[in-house]
């Protein structure tokens, strides 16, 4: 796996549980903000053909 990838998928990872936890606490806004910045990895991803449909179901789960 290269650096970005690495990167990609470990910050992708940081923003899911920065959103779980703010979802156990009830932080709407804190919510908007991390599904706002997963969505931006996640399209960053798309454009660099990176796959991250694997090991990311905690996001089908958190919601």
């Amino acid at each position: 796996m290269t650096e970005f990838m690495t990167t990609l998928h470990l910050r992708i990872y940081d923003a899911v549980m920065a959103f779980q936890r703010a979802h156990s606490r009830g932080d709407e806004d804190l919510c908007l903000v991390q599904l706002g910045e997963i969505e931006d990895l996640v399209e960053i991803a798309a454009r660099h053909g990176v796959d991250i449909d694997s090991g990311y179901q905690a996001l089908e789960h958190a919601a």
